[in-house]
């Protein structure tokens, strides 16, 4: 059995890891992209239809809890 390690699988094993690591990092940046968008756009939109809401209901229903 040749169990040696060679150069050539050192550096398939580092190229390996450099690309998963570029990999990786696009991901995750895509992903936090992603996030920050629907974050920035949906906080303020339910925000907005949160105080809609408020205003436009009747005062009788105000108090009232939905379960």
């Amino acid at each position: 059995m040749n169990t040696k390690f060679t150069l050539g699988n050192i550096f398939k094993i580092a190229l390996l890891l450099i690309v998963g690591g570029i990999v990786l990092s696009t991901v995750l940046g895509v992903v936090s992209g992603l996030l920050w968008l629907v974050i920035r756009l949906a906080l303020p939109l339910a925000i907005l239809i949160w105080i809609v809401r408020m205003f436009t209901e009747p005062r009788n229903r105000r108090n009232r809890r939905h379960y």
